[in-house]
C-alpha cells in the first residue's frame, strides 16, 4: 500500500507572505510548480526563523486575484493563499489523504513526520498514483 511518503514532493518551494502575486506567479512558472508554501519571518519567532502559514496555488491566483480583478502587483500572497494548512502524517495511505482533501475542500496537504514538515502532496499527485495498479 502506497503512503504519502511515496508520492509527496519533498523539495518545497517557498515564498514570503508579503511578496506580490506577480512574483508568486513567476516563481511558479520558473520552478514549473503549481503551488508554493507561504512562509512568514519575524523577530517574535524565538525557536525558528520562518513559519509556514499557508499555500498559494495557481487556483488561488486565478479564483481569488485574477477573477476578482485585483491589482496583481499590489496584492500580497497572504491575501489569496489557502490558510490554515491541513497537515497529515507521511505514513497516511493515499486514499485517506484523498478523502481528507475532498472533505476539507482543499487541493494541497502539508505532510509531516512527527512534528517536522517533510513534504507537500497535491490532489494531482494523489490522483496520478491512485489510478496506478
Amino acid at each position: 500500500m502506497k503512503t504519502l511518503a511515496n508520492v509527496m514532493t519533498t523539495t518545497l518551494q517557498k515564498i514570503e507572505a508579503t511578496r506580490n502575486i506577480i512574483t508568486a506567479s513567476r516563481q511558479m512558472r520558473d520552478g514549473q510548480v503549481g503551488s508554493l508554501v507561504v512562509v512568514r519571518h519575524g523577530e517574535l519567532m524565538r525557536d525558528q526563523k520562518e513559519e509556514i502559514i499557508g499555500v498559494i496555488s495557481e487556483t488561488d491566483i486565478i479564483r481569488k486575484a485574477v477573477a476578482q480583478e485585483l491589482d496583481l502587483t499590489a496584492t500580497t500572497v497572504d491575501t489569496v493563499m489557502t490558510s490554515p494548512m491541513i497537515t497529515v502524517e507521511a505514513s497516511w495511505p493515499l486514499e485517506d489523504a484523498f478523502h481528507m482533501m475532498k472533505d476539507s475542500g482543499v487541493r494541497h496537504l502539508l505532510v509531516m513526520q512527527n512534528t517536522v514538515v517533510v513534504g507537500l502532496v497535491s490532489l494531482r499527485d494523489l490522483l496520478a498514483n491512485l489510478q496506478e495498479p
